[in-house]
């Protein structure tokens, strides 16, 4: 929606667990010399300052990147994710999707980057000039589904999908779940990586909305893993107590990939954070 700002929740736990997730799918892309096409359907304003007013005003960052400070982990993803979010923490900036995948393409690989709202678009492409990388990037001021779709299937035609609306309307949910559908018959290898948030029954009819998404993606007759990351109880009335990552067409052993690494990101978050990776359905 064109009132979102993701500035006011960058470097949040959220934003944690789905920029270390999609680091992974992206290193299993690496794995293979053919080049890939990248597709983010919301990609924001690409880099948010940790020290305007947006990110000063909630503070999410502080528990959520602040944490990482010193860090050293032991899983490579995660230190590879730390080496991308070095430049920027120098600066007191958090990278968005956009500048996360700009920084791991190879010179014949693709990324195409959709968003509708007019300033974000602007501060888009600033990003992208100020950080251009290897690769083939191109910023398109359109509708994510609408655009993702009219490219699909890309050329080249291996690579994955970002998908992360902000869910500020509970018609967002059914929206996801159709365009998935619709990505996946014009894409039927793309590899989908679907953020979703849980939230508490402070939400109101958004309570148990990214449940029930989750349940009709799992009926689709492919393999859909599903990663979360909770870093409060929701009986404690936290609002958004933690997100998850659903994997459509996710890559051979990716979970056990991912299962790893979400367990130790989340001890470095502290006590109260866990994490889960589950098959919802499993085809092979």
């Amino acid at each position: 929606m064109l009132s979102y700002l993701h500035g006011y929740h960058a470097g949040n736990h959220a934003d944690l667990i789905k920029h270390a997730v999609w680091l992974a799918v992206l290193d299993r892309l690496h794995q293979k010399a053919k080049p890939f096409t990248l597709i983010d359907t919301h990609a924001g304003a690409g880099c948010y300052p940790l020290t305007g007013e947006q990110a000063q005003k909630t503070q999410e960052y502080k528990s959520g990147v602040a944490l990482l400070q010193g860090w050293q982990p032991v899983h490579p993803v995660l230190q590879r994710y730390l080496q991308v979010l070095k430049g920027f923490s120098e600066r007191h900036q958090y990278p968005g999707s956009p500048l996360i995948s700009v920084s791991q393409l190879r010179d014949a690989d693709h990324l195409h980057l959709m968003e509708l709202h007019p300033g974000e678009h602007e501060r888009l492409r600033t990003a992208i000039k100020q950080n251009r990388g290897n690769g083939h990037t191109h910023v398109h001021h359109r509708d994510g589904f609408e655009g993702a779709i009219s490219l699909c299937p890309p050329k080249p035609n291996r690579g994955a999908i970002l998908i992360d609306p902000p869910y500020e309307q509970r018609k967002e949910y059914d929206a996801v779940i159709t365009a998935v559908k619709q990505l996946l018959k014009r894409w039927p290898q793309a590899q989908i990586v679907l953020w979703y948030p849980l939230l508490s029954q402070r939400a109101g009819d958004k309570a148990g909305q990214s449940e029930a998404m989750c349940e009709a993606l799992a009926a689709l007759p492919l393999n859909v893993l599903q990663a979360e990351l909770r870093v409060d109880d929701p009986a404690n009335d936290a609002g958004m107590y933690g997100s998850g990552v659903c994997l459509i067409n996710p890559a051979w052993q990716i979970d056990a990939v991912i299962d790893v690494m979400l367990n130790e990101l989340a001890e470095q978050l502290g006590a109260a954070a866990q994490s889960t990776v589950t098959w919802l359905n499993k085809t092979d």
